[in-house]
């Protein structure tokens, strides 16, 4: 029996290059006990996958990754075990879908500013059925043959600073803890390393945080210790994955960490007791 789990799976409903059945045949070809498509403010991918399930395959839990802005950083909280059809969660991620489309929008510009012919909604069309992300303006730099390569689209053009980026409208994290546990799921800080987010924990917990990526692609194993560590002192949940996009493994494949089943499990019992 599969003893590992992944819970941090993208798709092309947001910027992963896989569609959902690929997604749910890796998960079936590194034979994972369960996985989550945790798409960026998007559940569609989730909805996709669910419908290419057949007996005896890894379970599969409902997720998605919310974006949550704090003094002009990027936080990305997962929720874990949503209701998709939650009136409150579709009404804000459609409005988050919405933004993100406009700053592609406003990236197209900037770009065309600096003398860049990207056609007309090639940048759309490569995003396919995802709001706009950086990834897809990366994608459309290359096939246009501004840049070289992925990591060059960013180093020069639309990373943090550069002449093209435009900042998100993102939720607030209270808000977006909030808007997880509407849903009937779990909230969890996701990869806290990256941005040292951890040092807001603090604060999260009173918002009702329920846990820590401790497991994922940039933690090493001293990163995980120490992360363990802190949820055990907050008596918070912990979970994992790989955090895998389908871009020449970023960040890295499926399955590749080996995040025990007992996470799952105990995120289970945390539902099983808050609901009574």
């Amino acid at each position: 029996m599969a003893e590992f789990i992944d819970l941090h799976l993208h798709t092309i409903y947001s910027d992963g290059t896989d569609t959902p059945e690929e997604l749910v045949e890796l998960a079936r070809q590194k034979q994972l006990a369960a996985f989550a498509i945790t798409d960026h403010d998007n559940v569609g991918g989730y909805r996709e996958a669910r419908e290419c399930l057949r007996d005896g395959d890894p379970e599969l839990v409902s997720g998605v990754e919310l974006s949550a802005g704090q003094s002009g950083e990027d936080i990305h909280i997962l929720g874990y075990f949503i209701d998709p059809n939650s009136t409150a969660l579709q009404k804000s991620l459609a409005n988050l879908q919405q933004k993100r489309n406009l700053r592609g929008d406003e990236m197209f510009k900037k770009l065309q500013a600096l003398g860049i012919a990207i056609p007309q909604g090639l940048i759309r069309e490569i995003a396919g059925n995802s709001a706009v992300a950086r990834p897809h303006v990366a994608d459309a730099l290359v096939r246009v043959g501004a840049v070289r390569n992925y990591d060059e689209a960013f180093r020069r053009y639309i990373g943090i600073g550069c002449d093209a980026y435009v900042a998100k409208e993102n939720l607030k994290p209270k808000e977006a803890i909030a808007l997880i546990h509407q849903a009937g799921g779990l909230a969890f800080l996701a990869h806290p390393a990256i941005g040292n987010t951890i040092k807001y924990v603090d604060e999260f917990v009173t918002y009702g945080l329920d846990g820590i990526e401790v497991y994922h692609s940039k933690h090493n194993k001293h990163t995980r210790k120490g992360f363990i560590s802190i949820a055990q002192s907050k008596s918070l949940l912990v979970s994992g994955g790989t955090d895998y996009h389908g871009r020449g493994g970023r960040y890295g494949m499926i399955g590749s960490q080996p995040v025990p089943l007992d996470y799952l499990v105990a995120m289970k019992k945390r539902l099983t007791e808050a609901n009574g």
